[in-house]
């Protein structure tokens, strides 16, 4: 069993007056969760990156002045053993630490995926979202139906996919990501090169967010999913790895009965 974990690598994000917004890149939530849940299960992980270049963690992201902004008002976490442990999951990880360039991957390749994991953070909006090979690899895991997931801004690897009609081959999916609302919470905002939200939007993404702002929302559309923020990060993995399951499970099926057909 086998995944590939999309990743930024950008430490900066290049905002509309030029400047170039640092700390940027990896959130961090968004990686540690998932990657632990996905071993825990047993998976096999590769992560690729624009450049084959070692991804910068977004060190907000794993401060604890930081991350107690991107959950719903209220929440009681412990903000600073949860940052040590999202850190320590990070700093065990040996796979963000040599990507694959996704220059180099192949459709074969992707062919033996079992399914592709977007991670976000504000540095998609920099690489990602610029680069015809992660649109690329998101449209032969698309035209071989793997189940594929997206977080918060890692929808930025899919903007750039296009059909044989050329258009998006996700418009009429439901979906969600890092929501306008949230945007404006941001000290980024009105400086930032698009909304995540409004892009998916004019592509013909059918948006949809949670009621309460930061919460945990995700929205599952055929072999489609995606959660909307760092908070959506658990609920996103489990709703994955359920998906990765049930595909499985039908590959199996599809074997079995081929090979009645054939005694």
């Amino acid at each position: 069993m086998k995944l590939l974990m999309m990743m930024t690598s950008s430490p900066h994000l290049t905002l509309t007056d030029g400047t170039r917004h640092r700390p940027s890149g990896v959130w961090g939530e968004e990686f540690a969760v998932p990657y632990e849940r996905f071993k825990e299960r047993g998976y096999d992980i590769d992560v690729t990156t624009v450049g084959g270049i070692v991804p910068t963690f977004d060190a907000s992201s794993l401060d604890p002045n930081g991350a107690k902004w991107v959950r719903p008002k209220g929440t009681r976490i412990d903000d600073v053993a949860k940052c040590k442990e999202w850190s320590d999951v990070i700093a065990a990880a040996p796979e963000w630490k040599k990507p694959i360039a996704v220059e180099k991957i192949t459709r074969h390749q992707v062919a033996t995926y079992d399914g592709i994991f977007q991670v976000g953070g504000h540095g998609c909006m920099e690489d990602e979202a610029k680069s015809d090979e992660m649109s690329g690899v998101n449209l032969w895991a698309f035209e071989l139906a793997k189940p594929v997931a997206a977080v918060c801004h890692g929808h930025c690897a899919m903007l750039r996919m296009r059909d044989a009609e050329g258009k998006w081959p996700y418009r009429g999916y439901r979906m969600t990501s890092f929501s306008h609302d949230e945007e404006r919470m941001t000290q980024l905002y009105g400086k930032i090169p698009f909304v995540l939200e409004e892009e998916l939007r004019r592509l013909g993404g059918d948006y949809s967010q949670a009621p309460v702002i930061w919460d945990s929302y995700v929205v599952e559309d055929r072999n489609l999913i995606t959660g909307q923020n760092p908070y959506s990060s658990l609920l996103l993995a489990e709703t994955f790895l359920r998906k990765l399951g049930e595909s499985r499970a039908t590959a199996l099926a599809e074997v079995n009965s081929v090979e009645g057909a054939l005694t």
